[in-house]
C-alpha cells in the first residue's frame, strides 16, 4: 500500500517538474538593435508574415499580440506573441498556448515541441534580421 502512494507521489512530482526541467525553445533573442529600429522591424515582420499585429504604446517597450491560430494533427491551437525591447536587445516569445477541447480553449501545460516552436519563431527572426541588416525599414 505504501509503495502505491510513493509511486503516485513520484509520478505527480515528475509530471509537474517536466515544464521546469525542459529547455525553453519558445523565445528568440536578437542583440544590437536600437529600440526604434526594433519596433519598426517587429511591426513590418508581423505584417509581412501575416501574424497578429503588435501594438506598442508610446514609450512602451513591451507588446503582446492577439491570438495566432494554427493546427497540429487536426487539433486547433492558439498562442500569443510577446515582444520585449530593451536597450540594444529584443526578445520575441510565445506565451498563452492553448488548445481547443470540448468546445472550449484550455491552457496547454506541456512544453512546446522544439520543431514546432522553430517553425513559428525562425521566420520571425530571419525577417527581422533581414530588415535590420539592410535598413529596409
Amino acid at each position: 500500500m505504501k509503495t502505491k502512494y510513493i509511486l503516485i507521489a513520484f509520478l505527480i512530482l515528475s509530471i509537474s517538474s517536466t515544464k521546469l526541467l525542459s529547455q525553453d525553445y519558445t523565445s528568440i533573442v536578437i542583440n544590437d538593435l536600437p529600440q526604434e529600429t526594433a519596433r519598426l522591424a517587429v511591426n513590418q515582420t508581423f505584417k509581412d508574415l501575416n501574424l497578429p499585429r503588435m501594438i506598442f504604446w508610446k514609450n512602451s517597450t513591451t507588446a503582446e499580440s492577439s491570438f495566432y491560430q494554427y493546427n497540429v494533427l487536426m487539433i486547433k491551437n492558439r498562442l500569443k506573441f510577446k515582444v520585449d525591447i530593451e536597450a540594444n536587445k529584443m526578445s520575441v516569445s510565445i506565451i498563452n498556448r492553448q488548445y481547443y477541447s470540448k468546445n472550449q480553449w484550455v491552457n496547454n501545460a506541456l512544453p512546446m515541441n522544439k520543431k514546432k516552436a522553430g517553425k513559428i519563431l525562425k521566420p520571425i527572426k530571419k525577417k527581422i534580421l533581414e530588415l535590420t541588416s539592410k535598413n529596409n525599414i
